[in-house]
């Protein structure tokens, strides 16, 4: 008997959340065409956009633009090579230690350490 009633109240209760997320979610739409706000927002796009136009017609130092991002690709580099030592290590003791199907999937893996290295030391 109260198993049933339980029952009943839990969907009585679940319906009544279903109904209340429902008109919860419901939302209405403000904007209007002659909306100050959407205008302004246009008009910020738009000199945003203008900004863009203007500051594209100058000419871009590309040489300015590799002297400011070299630092952070030597950093990155020296990261990349401490990572790739400390990797070969690992696999190489994993390597000493395992049998020989582990052995052949840690192969494998080296591929992929390979492929890491050059594009790491690439710019050196």
């Amino acid at each position: 008997m109260f198993s049933r009633n339980f029952k009943i109240f839990t969907k009585i209760l679940f319906c009544i959340l279903l109904i209340y997320m429902v008109i919860a979610n419901i939302s209405v739409v403000k904007a209007t065409e002659g909306s100050s706000l959407l205008k302004n927002m246009e008009e910020q796009a738009n000199s945003f956009i203008t900004k863009g136009q203007q500051a594209a017609e100058g000419n871009i130092n590309y040489d300015n633009i590799a002297k400011e991002f070299k630092g952070l690709g030597q950093i990155l580099t020296m990261v990349g090579a401490g990572v790739m030592v400390a990797i070969t290590t690992y696999m190489g003791i994993k390597y000493l230690t395992a049998g020989p199907e582990a052995q052949a999937k840690l192969k494998v893996q080296l591929i992929g350490v390979v492929v890491s290295g050059m594009v790491i030391f690439r710019s050196i």
